[in-house]
């Protein structure tokens, strides 16, 4: 009489694992997802694009207060942001325009008003691996939830992407007039699903290449757990190297998913020097447009 489940149960177990490997691979293939994929909150870039006919808004605004005490002065930057990000040809490529405008108040030691447009810059990104397209690189245990939600060394193994671009300099703005005309910007990045709701990205960027007195280096770590399905923290640490001295940045905040298609975020930071000083806190949207 028990024989007959015995038999039975290696072929039920090979065919489970068969359609678990086939719905893997599938959804490996593919970067899109059924919810947004924001680069908000923090200054970090994911590798995974927004996908295929899809078209994504990611604004904000942030105040940044910066100090210099040797120079007795202080000044509050009002700052609005934008990224348009639009998936196209295929679902590895994708296209950003990002632009920031400025309101900057000092209050000392003249009391002043200015303002323009602090970033204005166009480019792509492009995967270039994608560890998910392989499912022996995301073995299913159908014994274990635990092994499967838990770490794993080999979750350690990042997708790559490859973002190139350039600033654009405005004659219009007091902060770009002296930009070059187009300075090229490239970005190297990383995104490792550490456990199901933990991710770090990993972003070595390279700006306004070939301009000695722009030129800009910096490296951004970023990671963020989710809270069940619609909230997710983060932390974020960046490092830039520039030409007239080294900052150093940390960031942190959390997200919240309204709808599927729209995103709210929350976030503050600092920084690790005195010369100047900075303190700032955003908040942001994100929303997209999806015709996947």
């Amino acid at each position: 009489m028990h024989k007959k489940p015995i038999i039975q149960s290696p072929l039920i177990l090979k065919m489970s694992l068969f359609i678990l490997g086939f719905l893997f691979s599938i959804c490996g293939f593919s970067q899109y997802v059924d919810i947004i994929n924001s680069n908000k909150p923090g200054n970090s870039t994911g590798a995974y694009s927004v996908g295929k006919r899809v078209y994504q808004i990611e604004s904000g605004f942030s105040v940044d207060r910066l100090r210099e005490e040797a120079l007795r002065s202080e000044s509050l930057f009002n700052n609005g942001n934008l990224a348009v990000r639009v998936g196209l040809f295929s679902e590895a490529l994708e296209l950003i325009y990002e632009g920031s405008y400025t309101m900057e108040f000092s209050t000392s030691p003249i009391i002043g008003i200015d303002q323009g447009f602090t970033s204005n810059r166009i480019g792509a990104k492009i995967m270039l691996f994608d560890p998910f397209k392989n499912p022996d690189n995301r073995p299913i245990n159908v014994y274990s939830w635990k092994k499967n939600n838990g770490f794993r060394w080999r979750n350690i193994l990042p997708a790559i992407a490859l973002y190139a671009g350039a600033n654009i300099g405005l004659k219009s703005s007091p902060y770009l007039i002296n930009n070059p005309s187009i300075a090229p910007r490239v970005m190297l990045v990383t995104q490792s699903h550490l456990t199901p709701k933990m991710v770090l990205i990993l972003n070595g960027i390279y700006d306004f290449i070939g301009s000695e007195a722009l030129a800009e280096k910096t490296v951004i770590a970023s990671l963020s757990y989710a809270i069940k399905r619609k909230w997710s923290v983060f932390v974020e640490g960046q490092y830039s190297i520039l030409p007239n001295y080294n900052e150093q940045i940390i960031r942190t905040g959390g997200a919240f998913l309204y709808r599927k298609n729209l995103q709210l975020d929350l976030y503050t930071g600092i920084n690790f020097q005195n010369e100047p000083s900075r303190e700032i806190i955003g908040l942001g949207f994100s929303y997209r447009l999806d015709k996947h």
